[in-house]
């Protein structure tokens, strides 16, 4: 569960469409690591620097887009039959 954790609590009403793909589909499981690598990274960031510092912002931001992205392809990987 650890690999796609941060998904299912995300999208907790679809928890069980994404057990279901993540067992059968490599290519999920490959986005569903990436983004909890994300989550990880953008909580990193979010923790590392002062609030003010530019480099976290910039680097916060990015994570948050990264993570908007890979949300839409795991969405799209869970509408396909």
């Amino acid at each position: 569960m650890e690999e796609f954790r941060s998904i299912v609590a995300r999208f907790p009403q679809r928890e069980l469409d994404i057990r279901r793909r993540f067992g059968r589909d490599a290519s999920f499981r490959s986005i569903c690591s990436d983004y909890e690598e994300a989550t990880r990274a953008r909580h990193h960031w979010q923790q590392a620097l002062k609030e003010t510092d530019p480099e976290r912002d910039r680097r916060v931001k990015e994570y948050n887009h990264l993570l908007i992205e890979l949300e839409e392809e795991i969405l799209a990987h869970l509408s396909r039959p």
